[in-house]
C-alpha cells in the first residue's frame, strides 16, 4: 500500500514539473514586430517647388517628398522619373534639376514608383527672357566643370577659366568647337558656338568630369 502511494506522488510530481503546457510570459504571444518603412505603400508624392519661373539660361532643381496612405512620410522611396513636356522651353535632367531654354511655358512631369504602386505629380514651368550670348564655366573649385550646364543662344560664346590643376575639353557631336587644353596653369578659353545643339565634353584626364553646352 505505501508503494502504491508513493508510485502516485512520483507522477503527480512529473505532470506539476511539466508545468501543463504554461510559459514564463503566462501563455501570451509577442505581436509581430511593424514593417520596415520601405514596405511602406505609397499614397501620394509632393514637389518642391510646386510651380517654376526660370529666366532663359538658369536652373533650378526640383526635389521629391513621397508619403503613404496614412501621409506619413517614407523614407528613401527611390528615385522619382522626370520629363519636360516641351524641351524646347525646359529641360530637366535625370536629377531633377531643370534648365530654362526659351521664354514659354511647359509642364514637368515627375513620377515614382514604389512596390509596384506608382504615383505622378507635375510641376507648371514659366521660362523668360532669351538665352544670353556668353556664359563661363570654371574649374577652380577642383576636378569638376562648374556649371556642368550651361546654355546659350546661336553664335554664342563659352568661356572656360581653369587653376593650376591640368584639364582638357574635348567635345563630342557634329558641329562642336575644337578642343582646349589647360597646359597645368591658370588660363581662360573661349569657344564660339555656330549650331544649335547640344554639345557634350569630357576631361580626359580625369574621369567622370563632364559637361554640356546646349545651344539655341
Amino acid at each position: 500500500m505505501r508503494v502504491t502511494r508513493f508510485a502516485c506522488l512520483v507522477v503527480t510530481s512529473a505532470l506539476l514539473g511539466c508545468g501543463g503546457g504554461g510559459s514564463d510570459d503566462g501563455g501570451t504571444t509577442n505581436p509581430p514586430p511593424p514593417p520596415p518603412p520601405n514596405n511602406q505603400t505609397l499614397g501620394s508624392i509632393s514637389t518642391s517647388p510646386s510651380t517654376l519661373t526660370l529666366v532663359a539660361g538658369n536652373t533650378q532643381a526640383i526635389t521629391v517628398s513621397a508619403f503613404d496612405a496614412a501621409g506619413a512620410v517614407i523614407v528613401n522611396p527611390g528615385t522619382p522619373v522626370f520629363s519636360s513636356a516641351s524641351a524646347a522651353i525646359a529641360e530637366v535632367d535625370a536629377s531633377g534639376t531643370v534648365m530654362g531654354v526659351a521664354q514659354g511655358s511647359t509642364t514637368i512631369n515627375v513620377s515614382l514608383t514604389l512596390g509596384g504602386v506608382t504615383r505622378t505629380a507635375s510641376v507648371a514651368t514659366a521660362v523668360t527672357g532669351i538665352l544670353p550670348f556668353q556664359s563661363a564655366v570654371s574649374t577652380v573649385s577642383g576636378d569638376v566643370f562648374t556649371p556642368n550646364k550651361v546654355a546659350i543662344s546661336q553664335g554664342g560664346t563659352v568661356t572656360w577659366t581653369f587653376g593650376g590643376t591640368e584639364h582638357t575639353v574635348v567635345f563630342s557631336g557634329v558641329g562642336s568647337p575644337s578642343g582646349i587644353t589647360s597646359g597645368g596653369y591658370s588660363s581662360s578659353h573661349s569657344r564660339t558656338f555656330a549650331q544649335t545643339g547640344n554639345f557634350s565634353y569630357v576631361c580626359t584626364i580625369h574621369a567622370g568630369m563632364s559637361g554640356q553646352v546646349i545651344v539655341r
